[in-house]
């Protein structure tokens, strides 16, 4: 139903579906304690102030754990770009001449077209799995009805999807090498970046909490960066749930709020498989993304106030 994949288009991610890894119970809590081993967290990076792209904001302006600051004005994170009025792109436009990162998938950007200022360089680094794909699994699920939505995603399931996107995302090498050279991009480039996926929260927070954690940013910092989407996409959320109800397709919009939101575990799992398939978060940079010193060197030197060894 074209009503229905649109509406689930503008919020949903893409990835792939996996199977859940035995014996994860005993090491959660290594990951669960990086958001209470570190001082207190601060409040999300500045809003661009974009009503149409409502998780649109800056990654700067947190303290690090050896006191520096990362730098405004350099790096952005966002939602989908489709639905800027004039006014809003020339917000963008007034940033300086963007390179603008999309991880979305061929069916996204077809569907949902970034708007952008005329200086802008695009480039598209696709986080998504064209074999099993779940922005087309939960356009065909909310498509289905109650009792398919109810099939797919009740008795837990709807969270399980989610954390196993979120070890996808770490275990895949297609996923990894495009988040490679996003951060490349960051190093190299010499003025503004913004990237962003659908509705800037998995692709798009998991990016924003591997660079923030690569700058020193303290855990619970990093946390409260990625969980701030919950705020920011509340309105347009509560928008499309009252929608798709409206018209029949919903009936237990409980199941589709844990994939139109973000939970504190779902970036802790992907934490625990960084530590669980390259032995460190270290090991994950240096062996999963392919970075190496001089490239991390960079990303400190341009985007904290001061370059600042790692301190992790």
């Amino acid at each position: 139903m074209k009503t229905s994949r649109a509406a689930a288009g503008l919020v949903l991610a893409a990835g792939l579906l996996t199977t859940a890894l035995p014996a994860q119970a005993a090491t959660v809590a290594t990951a669960t304690a990086r958001t209470t081993a570190s001082p207190a967290a601060t409040a999300a990076g500045p809003s661009l102030n974009l009503p149409d792209a409502p998780n649109a904001r800056d990654i700067g302006g947190y303290r690090t754990l050896t006191g520096s600051t990362v730098r405004t004005g350099l790096v952005f994170r966002s939602d989908a770009l489709n639905k800027l009025d004039p006014a809003e792109v020339a917000t963008l436009g007034a940033l300086g001449p963007l390179t603008v990162v999309d991880f979305r998938g061929p069916d996204e950007i077809a569907a949902a077209p970034d708007v952008l200022p005329t200086d802008a360089t695009y480039l598209n680094l696709p986080v998504y799995n064209p074999q099993s794909d779940l922005y087309t699994l939960l356009n065909q699920t909310i498509d289905g009805g109650p009792a398919v939505q109810q099939q797919v995603l009740g008795n837990g399931k709807n969270v399980q999807i989610m954390e196993n996107y979120y070890r996808w995302m770490v275990t895949d090498p297609t996923a990894r090498a495009q988040f490679a050279t996003a951060l490349t991009d960051i190093a190299d480039s010499s003025g503004p970046v913004l990237y962003h996926c659908s509705a800037g929260k998995d692709r798009t927070g998991w990016m924003s909490a591997i660079l923030l954690t690569i700058l020193g940013v303290p855990a619970p910092t990093v946390y409260q960066d990625y969980l701030a989407s919950n705020t920011d996409l509340a309105a347009s959320n509560q928008a499309l749930l009252a929608e798709l109800e409206h018209i029949g397709l919903v009936t237990d919009p409980a199941l589709l709020q844990p994939m139109l939101g973000v939970q504190t575990d779902y970036l802790s799992v992907a934490f625990l498989q960084a530590d669980i398939s390259y032995g460190s978060f270290d090991g994950f940079v240096s062996q999963g993304l392919g970075l190496d010193q001089h490239t991390l060197a960079e990303i400190r030197a341009r985007l904290l106030t001061s370059p600042l060894a790692r301190t992790r």
